[in-house]
Parts: structure tokens; C-alpha cells; sequence
């Protein structure tokens, strides 16, 4: 009997004094968006003063849930970093949604791009 399992998203939160960084691998969809959800607002009470980044770098889709979800976070501060054309078409989405600027920056492993907020109305963009 095959029975029908969501794919996978694996959240890593990577915790220090500057930032908390929640690194996301797989697909950002069904019942993973919540769990996301419960995640960003379970740490988002002890974020006061930090930069708070959503590593988009390993994601290979994300259904419309799951960029809402995004947007939302976008919308309370949270960078977006992407690498991937697919990843970084969706941050752009974004962007042009509700940030001011997107700016191509490098990442370790390759270009990310991350929406930022010059005028600085959202506390934790940078």
C-alpha cells in the first residue's frame, strides 16, 4: 500500500548574538508552511535587536501558501536570501510586492539575492 507523504522541508535555525538564521532545505509547501509559521513565531519573541534571515538557498518550490508566508515574514523584517533563479524569481515576486530595494549580494556558494529595506521601516533589514 503506497501511502501519499508531503515532501519534506528541513528548518535549521542557526542561532547567534547578531542573528537568527532559519535555513531551509526541500519544498516549502502543504502542511510545512505551518510548521514554518509555528517556528518564526515560536523564535520570533527572542529576535529583539537582531538580524533575522530566511535561507531560501536550498528550496526547490514553494506553493502559494507558502509564499504568502514569506511575504508576511518579508512584511515583519525578515530577509529573504536566495540563490537559485527559481528561489530568487520568488523574492523578486516579493520584493516587488513590498520592499523597496532588491540587491544581488554574494553568498558562499553562489549569488543570493536579498530583498532589502533602505529606509529602514522595518527593524532587522538591512
Amino acid at each position: 500500500m503506497h501511502m501519499n507523504v508531503p515532501p519534506m522541508l528541513k528548518i535549521t535555525l542557526l542561532d547567534s548574538a547578531k542573528e537568527l538564521r532559519f535555513r531551509l532545505e526541500g519544498r516549502l509547501s502543504g502542511p510545512w508552511v505551518n510548521e514554518l509559521r509555528q517556528c518564526w513565531l515560536t523564535a520570533s519573541s527572542t529576535t529583539e535587536g537582531r538580524r533575522t534571515v530566511v535561507d531560501l538557498r536550498d528550496v526547490d518550490f514553494v506553493d502559494p501558501a507558502g509564499e504568502t508566508l514569506l511575504r508576511e515574514l518579508r512584511g515583519s523584517g525578515v530577509e529573504l536570501a536566495a540563490a537559485t533563479p527559481f528561489m530568487k524569481a520568488v523574492v523578486q515576486r516579493i520584493a516587488t510586492a513590498g520592499c523597496d530595494t532588491v540587491e544581488e549580494k554574494p553568498s558562499r556558494t553562489a549569488n543570493a539575492l536579498i530583498c532589502t529595506d533602505p529606509l529602514g521601516s522595518h527593524p532587522g533589514a538591512v
